[in-house]
């Protein structure tokens, strides 16, 4: 009777772990990880109300061509996305791959 009992609460311990898992997840752990560098559309700053969402980043790189790989050069990136997940994917994506500078920029608005 102990051991059938165990085995069921454990059974039941595994059912429940996604559902547990899921309900845990703060926004963060939450983000698409698998979005392109290159998401989104190229726009020009979309008119309030418009519902469309802007993201924006700026950060640095490395320079291999001016100094060796001695100094960084600035990168900016616009973009507008039609949902708040892809656009913080984006963002995730974009700061996995540059580094963000002194005067960072980084935002998902929607407009």
């Amino acid at each position: 009777m102990k051991k059938s009992a165990f085995a069921l609460l454990l059974g039941l311990g595994f059912l429940a772990q996604p559902v547990i898992a899921v309900t845990g997840m703060s926004q963060a752990q939450a983000v698409r990880k698998n979005v392109s560098e290159y998401a989104g559309q190229r726009c020009n700053t979309p008119p309030r109300g418009s519902g469309i969402i802007v993201g924006q980043y700026t950060g640095t790189t490395d320079n291999p061509i001016l100094s060796m790989g001695g100094d960084n050069t600035t990168v900016s990136f616009f973009r507008c996305f039609t949902s708040m997940q892809e656009c913080q994917g984006w963002l995730y994506t974009l700061r996995s791959k540059y580094t963000d500078g002194n005067s960072v920029l980084i935002s998902c608005k929607k407009r």
